[in-house]
């Protein structure tokens, strides 16, 4: 017999899927996250992810249970450092024909994961703990959540609306996060974006969001970006980023944004390094290859001090991605990023004099990864 789950659509009174996940990635870092010096050594690491989940429905509740393990091994001895945890642990139940309540651990991604998103390109990933609650209309979706995390002391609040225009030719957000910690960053950042998608494959971004540190001070964000993508599978980007520094009134905080994605894989902003503003530019092209069974891209990035004045570096990152006939997906990269000495100094953790052997160094980071993700459906 079927039901209706809380969106209206028809569902079995009960199903019941396994889900499993083994991600194994090795990187050679020579410069990943912070610059070095050509006196530096390479490491060569690999990482790995194991995820075993169970997820499913009875009646009308939903639920989902997914464990993980994350290692990382190094060295010639090979030492292993692991942390074993929930990725997962969330339960969701309507309270109308149109409102959903879920509870628990679980993966958020607002929008693109410029502000909000579950960094599901690291390796642990990122989760809230907290309660959920999704209102679906017509035209959009409204959405408050309240996350916290007992161990950092951080409590977060945020509201979201998604909606569509035209007949879906245009598409907006809002979005209100407010975090409040003893241990992080303390602020409210609110905002909105706006998409265009003015034909078949081709669409234009805004995106505008102003944040008030606690501490004092307004900080701003922009991002204009667009693109086109043809019928063979060929796509090609451009974006332009600017997020404000302390010199004009506050640095911007991505706060739980997906940095790696908008910024450069070899993270030399804003992911495990604070950044005071950023004037970012790029230009993004990528192609179907192996008879449309992987695909090939290039990204160039430029970064320049927020002022616009002084240049910080150029990056470009490179990929092939596909998928193999067991089902088993591979992604190949390498990353390139040419640094200045304004960026070697605005990072501050080289001595004096080690910074202009720093800024003529070439830093690199490449990466093999295979992903085997299946899901069997138990009932």
């Amino acid at each position: 017999m079927a039901s209706l789950n809380v969106f209206g659509q028809a569902s079995n009174d009960s199903t019941l899927a396994l889900d499993f996940q083994l991600r194994v990635r090795s990187e050679w870092r020579d410069g990943y996250r912070l610059a070095v010096t050509d006196a530096n050594i390479g490491n060569l690491t690999t990482v790995q992810r194991s995820r075993l989940g169970i997820s499913g429905g009875w009646n009308k509740l939903e639920f989902k249970l997914q464990l993980q393990d994350v290692r990382s091994f190094g060295g010639p001895a090979g030492p292993t450092g692991n942390n074993i945890g929930a990725a997962a642990a969330w339960a969701a139940i309507p309270l109308t024909p149109k409102i959903k309540a879920t509870f628990g651990r679980q993966f958020v991604d607002i929008d693109n994961g410029r502000i909000v998103g579950a960094a599901n390109w690291a390796n642990p990933g990122r989760f809230l703990d907290g309660l959920r609650f999704d209102l679906a209309r017509d035209k959009g979706t409204t959405s408050f959540l309240a996350t916290w995390d007992e161990g950092a002391d951080t409590q977060r609040n945020i509201a979201y609306h998604m909606g569509t225009l035209g007949g879906g030719q245009h598409r907006y957000s809002l979005l209100f996060f407010d975090q409040s910690s003893s241990t992080e960053a303390d602020m409210t950042t609110a905002g909105g974006t706006w998409k265009w998608m003015p034909a078949k494959g081709k669409w234009w971004n805004m995106e505008a969001y102003m944040q008030w540190p606690d501490a004092g001070g307004t900080a701003i964000m922009w991002v204009m970006d667009g693109g086109t993508k043809r019928d063979n599978g060929t796509q090609s980007g451009w974006g332009i980023d600017y997020l404000s520094g302390s010199s004009s009134g506050g640095a911007f905080n991505p706060v739980l944004g997906t940095n790696h994605k908008f910024y450069g894989w070899i993270d030399h902003f804003y992911v495990g390094t604070a950044s005071d503003g950023l004037l970012s530019a790029k230009l993004d092209h990528r192609i179907p290859c192996f008879a449309n069974r992987a695909k090939l891209g290039a990204t160039l990035h430029h970064f320049r001090a927020p002022e616009g004045d002084a240049l910080l570096g150029n990056e470009l990152d490179l990929w092939l991605t596909g998928r193999h006939a067991s089902g088993i997906q591979w992604h190949i990269g390498w990353s390139v990023f040419d640094p200045t000495l304004r960026h070697v100094e605005r990072q501050g953790h080289l001595s004096g004099e080690d910074n202009p052997s720093a800024a003529e160094t070439w830093q690199r980071w490449g990466w093999i990864s295979l992903n085997l993700n299946p899901s069997i459906l138990l009932q």
